[in-house]
């Protein structure tokens, strides 16, 4: 059901997720080369993108975007809805967790100088703030059919 707030949220939630092909989460700076990794590919430097592989963090952000998609649909039964969402948050927390790991072992094989957080790094966030903000407001809908029930 697309009128809900909470729906809204969980859309914009997998929005998210799906922005993160289009902006890069990490710069790699190597021997006078620069490597920009997307969740799906490495643009820029030919090293850094022979040693990226994105098959790690594109299987946990599409596994992401789908559940939110997923969460949706599960709209009938709240409880089961909320305990779906905890289990997004988990996924989302991997998903931010493999954005930091792997930029850092890529300069370590690559020998590169350093590596930059991109834009992209901030996706995960909005998408989790924007999951929270769903959570409440199925608690509160939760909270207002228990009220209506008891009131019958």
């Amino acid at each position: 059901m697309i009128q809900r707030i909470q729906s809204l949220y969980l859309l914009g939630g997998a929005l998210a997720i799906l922005a993160m092909i289009f902006f890069p989460f990490s710069r790699v700076l190597t021997d006078g080369a620069i490597g920009y990794l997307y969740l799906h590919e490495c643009r820029g430097d030919v090293l850094v993108a022979g040693v990226y592989n994105p098959l790690l963090l594109l299987f946990i952000g599409t596994i992401t975007a789908v559940s939110f998609l997923i969460a949706i649909f599960l709209f009938k039964n709240r409880v089961r809805q909320m305990r779906f969402n905890a289990f997004v948050f988990v996924l989302n927390c991997m998903l931010i967790g493999a954005m930091f790991f792997v930029p850092e072992r890529l300069a370590d094989a690559v020998h590169g100088n350093a590596y930059y957080k991109e834009i992209g790094i901030i996706m995960p966030l909005i998408s989790m703030v924007l999951l929270v903000f769903a959570n409440k407001a199925i608690r509160k809908d939760e909270m207002k059919v228990r009220a209506a029930d008891r009131l019958r």
